[in-house]
């Protein structure tokens, strides 16, 4: 008889454990949206694919915003660096092919050197989905489904998020396609890190 109120014990206390413990990261901010906005340094990893009509190249990405700083870096799938591109006010920096290249548009000078573009500039706000431009299309939980955005140099990218993922009181894409009549990219980020 005893035994059997210790277990009765043991597994009321478990539930009172688990009734306990509220995991945070699944606890999501109401107004999420604004907060998401206000974060300004963050680091994601995940993996990404340039398709073009004439080349296919997939790599690593991890890619950090802190305050003025943009940073991407690709890396092959054994962990080789392929490149480092950075953004700054004051001009945009690529590490490739065991050289380093300066200009002032980050995008420009990856499109230059190979042959890839990706829109950098405001990349916090459509990489996170919370970019206010018309024509967006949005779900009943207010995430964006679909966009068009326009890149400095006036190229207008059509970005698809396919997938979200509740995490750090946020809804965070998980998967996006961003395309041109020339090139479709597509993204997958697994790891949202917030400072």
């Amino acid at each position: 008889m005893i035994k059997q109120y210790l277990i009765l014990f043991s597994f009321f206390l478990f539930l009172g454990g688990c009734a306990q413990h509220i995991n945070s990261s699944k606890v999501l901010y109401p107004d999420w949206q604004a907060r998401l906005d206000a974060e300004k340094n963050w680091r994601v990893q995940g993996k990404l694919a340039f398709i073009a009509t004439d080349n296919r190249q997939s790599a690593n990405l991890n890619w950090q915003q802190n305050q003025d700083l943009n940073h991407l870096v690709l890396t092959s799938f054994i962990g080789t660096r392929i490149l480092s591109l950075r953004q700054t006010s004051l001009g945009a920096t690529l590490d490739y092919d065991d050289q380093t290249y300066t200009g002032v548009n980050a995008s420009l000078l990856l499109s230059q050197l190979t042959g890839f573009t990706i829109p950098l500039k405001n990349a916090q706000q459509w990489l996170k989905g919370i970019a206010n431009v018309e024509n967006s299309q949005y779900d009943k939980l207010g995430r964006a489904t679909q966009l068009t955005w326009q890149a400095d140099n006036g190229q207008q990218w059509q970005i698809n998020y396919k997938q979200y993922r509740q995490e750090a009181g946020f809804w965070l894409p998980e998967k996006l396609t961003l395309k041109t009549p020339k090139m479709t990219i597509k993204i997958q980020l697994y790891d949202w890190q917030f400072n």
